[in-house]
This record gives C-alpha cells, structure tokens and sequence, in this order.
C-alpha cells in the first residue's frame, strides 16, 4: 500500500460491478490490464530489437532523454522495479555505451544518470517505435477513445498513489 492511500480513502467500485458469484478472471479489468501491458511491452520488444534494446532499456532512455527521471530511484520507481533490476538495467546500458553515471557533488551518494551521445541519437529513433505500438495496439479506437482511456489509465494510477 502506497503511503498516504489507505484503502478507504480511495472511492470504491460499485458492487454491481464486481459481484464474485459471475467472476471471470478473463473479463477481470485488472487481468486485462496486464495481458494489454504486456502485449504492448512485447511491440516495443519488437520494435526496439533491431536498436538492441528491450522495453526497460527503450522506456529508460526516453525518461532520462525527458527528464522525467535522472536517477536510479526515479527510474524504480517510474518502471515500477526493484533497485536491483535497476541496477542492472543501467549496468547494461552504460556498458553499452548509452548513459553514464556521475556521483552527486553535494551528495555523493546521489547517482545522476546522463544520456551519451549514442544514447541521444538512439532516443530519436525510439518515438516511431512507441508511435507504431500505439498504431498497432489501439487499432480500431477513434482518437476520442483512446484520449478517454488514456484519462481513464492516469486516473488508476492516480489512485495507487503514484505520481507522474
């Protein structure tokens, strides 16, 4: 449980919704959720493999490349994994070239991640990959829906507690 989100601050699910006598865990939401995750993971997979790169490794380099996150903390947090899979994720892509590590100067227990120059020119190949996924993914829903789910998705997570 995320700190600050105790279940009953959250509102809840109408029960109509959630009746366990007619439960299929092959209609559940959350179920559906994380065979569509993973279905677009494997596009990105698919896209990104000729770059050499997996999913962690492609969404890695669009945060630091974003800003949105410049630290191994950030990014276990924002790839919603462990420090030591992150550890490991930037193990193999600074060996690759791609990021460097640098110790904070006030901290020096911070670590600051930095793209390269090889990291930078991969980043501008990666758009048309997330760009082909969502083609590929959301085929067949108008530019509404999937606007609308894409509200829908942030309010999820909103009510894990997660900031983005």
């Amino acid at each position: 449980m995320r700190k600050g989100h105790a279940l009953t601050d959250l509102p809840t699910v109408p029960r109509s919704l959630i009746d366990a006598g007619d439960f299929d865990l092959s209609g559940n939401i959350a179920y559906l959720l994380v065979r569509a995750k993973n279905t677009l993971s494997q596009y990105v997979e698919q896209g990104a493999s000729h770059m050499g790169l997996t999913h962690a490794q492609a969404c890695c380099l669009m945060m630091l490349a974003n800003g949105h996150s410049t630290t191994p903390t950030e990014l276990s947090r924002r790839l919603d994994i462990d420090a030591g899979a992150v550890t490991r994720l930037v193990d193999r892509m600074e060996r690759r070239g791609l990021i460097t590590r640098s110790r904070g100067e006030a901290d020096r227990r911070m670590v600051h991640l930095t793209l390269t120059d090889e990291g930078h020119a991969i980043v501008q190949r990666l758009p048309s990959v997330f760009i082909d996924v969502t083609h590929r993914g959301f085929a067949g829903f108008s530019p509404e829906e999937i606007a609308m789910f894409r509200q829908m998705l942030i309010r999820v997570v909103a009510n894990g507690g997660v900031a983005d």
